[in-house]
């Protein structure tokens, strides 16, 4: 399947995808930050919130930028090797 340029492109985007969220929620974690914390700081809904970090929810670039700004962070384009 990955022999498919869309299937192989789209496994991609899903893995850069699972990997931001997990070191946007370490980074949660490692600040001792609840999932209610963000959603003050982010004017979002904390189901949202936990929807975005257990994967059931695929969030906007501007959700994503929202979360990454709540944690003092921000958001940088890098080129896969």
């Amino acid at each position: 399947m990955l022999q498919n340029p869309e299937v192989a492109a789209a496994y991609a985007a899903l893995q850069v995808h699972k990997k931001m969220v997990a070191q946007l929620k370490a980074t949660r974690l490692a600040e001792s930050l609840t999932q209610e914390d963000i959603a003050k700081r982010t004017g979002l809904k904390k189901q949202n919130i936990s929807r975005f970090e257990n994967g059931t929810a695929s969030p906007t670039l501007n959700t994503v930028s929202r979360y990454a700004v709540a944690l003092g962070g921000t958001f940088e384009f890098k080129k896969l090797h």
